[in-house]
């Protein structure tokens, strides 16, 4: 007989069972790589993404209110305004409230002059130091009327020496120009798009004169949001009356009641309408843990400033300021205001940079360990007022 056969029952050696779990370990091992770097990538994509839209949001916001810099000027004298100074220099970018901005003076050029109001006023290197940065932010302040509250709609009058201004409903339909939509003008004292106190209110009149005060009050309260009854008379007396105040002692020390270039001065006031002062600045805000974030601020008037966009490093304009010619005299940080130049000669706002910078990720590695990504904004934007109504 043959020898009879025998099934094996023999599995795996050690050293084969190892390199089989070695050889495992490096596939799991490599993809858990590629999948944390793909994740890590797909963040820092993210993350770039969300900072490019929130600084283009701000950005968008700005460049609105610069090319709308001047609007409402037509007529009045060098489309600028002299402001009093008895009482001390009138300032912008501050209220009672907070967050509040360095309190910022207006620009005064030339000889002689005195603080003035300028469509748009360049504060080369007025702002803070970003933490990390070596130079100050710049700020801007650009000015323009409210179209919507028609405020030159009204009959008004000054009383108790200019401090208080009285506005009278007119006839209906007005004969005036009105916003697109509204069939009369909106009420002093609408609790939505009325005068608040810190608002700024412009007085004119026909030669060209012009003044502006900062509201410390309005009357009567208007909750309910109660549309104007137009007068019948024809002193236009009998219709809805509003009371707009002006006292001596505002925040923006706007209001000199009887001091030169005060609303006090003026002579046969013939239109009113509310202005916006807007200013941008860079402040530092600090959390409960000290740490300290950067915030770019928009404030209108003597409100409140309002955060448009945090984590910013920089924030840097130039000015393209133009003779009467159109020839080319600077393009400086300041507009050439240190060597004399007027602000009114401004034609175009260049911003050098509009910079964020990112969060630090974490203390992980791949890409989350890589530190802070930044973004960058430049751009340029005439102010089509200054651009065309001052040159042609």
């Amino acid at each position: 007989m043959g020898p009879s056969l025998k099934s094996s029952n023999r599995g795996f050696s050690l050293i084969e069972l190892l390199i089989s779990m070695i050889v495992g370990l490096i596939v799991i091992g490599a993809a858990v790589q590629l999948y944390s770097s793909a994740m890590d990538a797909s963040w820092v994509i993210q993350q770039r993404t969300e900072m490019q839209q929130d600084l283009r949001a701000a950005e968008n916001l700005l460049l609105k209110d610069i090319s709308l810099a001047g609007q409402g000027f037509y007529g009045v004298n060098a489309e600028s305004i002299p402001l009093p100074t008895s009482n001390g220099n009138p300032l912008y970018g501050c209220t009672t409230a907070s967050p509040c901005a360095p309190p910022y003076t207006y620009p005064c050029v030339g000889v002689g002059c005195v603080p003035t109001l300028y469509p748009i006023m360049p504060g080369y290197q007025k702002g803070i130091t970003p933490p990390g940065g070596a130079v100050k932010s710049d700020v801007i302040t650009i000015v323009y009327s409210d179209t919507n509250l028609a405020l030159w709609c009204y009959k008004f009058t000054y009383a108790n020496g200019g401090n208080t201004i009285t506005l009278n409903a007119p006839a209906n339909p007005p004969a005036c120009s009105l916003p697109a939509g509204q069939t009369y003008p909106l009420a002093p004292n609408n609790p939505y798009t009325g005068l608040v106190p810190g608002d700024i209110v412009m007085v004119s009149n026909a030669s060209g004169g012009a003044g502006i005060g900062e509201v410390t009050g309005v009357s009567p309260a208007n909750p309910a949001n109660t549309a104007p009854t137009p007068c019948t008379d024809a002193p236009c007396d009998n219709g809805s009356s509003y009371t707009i105040t002006l006292q001596n002692g505002d925040p923006l020390n706007l209001n000199q009641s009887g001091a030169a270039n005060d609303l006090t001065s003026l002579t046969s006031p013939t239109s009113i309408q509310r202005i916006f002062v807007i200013t941008y600045y860079l402040g530092n805000w600090k959390d409960a843990g000290g740490n300290t974030t950067t915030i770019l601020y928009r404030q209108v008037n003597g409100l409140t400033a309002v955060p448009m966009v945090d984590n910013i490093a920089n924030m840097q304009f130039t000015y393209d300021t133009y003779d009467t010619n159109g020839n080319l005299l600077n393009a400086t940080g300041d507009g050439g205001e240190a060597g004399g130049t007027s602000p009114n000669l401004i034609r175009k706002v260049n911003i050098a940079h509009l910079t964020m910078h990112s969060q630090l990720y974490g203390a992980k590695g791949g890409y989350m360990n890589k530190g802070y990504q930044s973004f960058d904004v430049q751009t340029s934007i005439s102010a089509r007022n200054l651009s065309y109504t001052n040159r042609y």
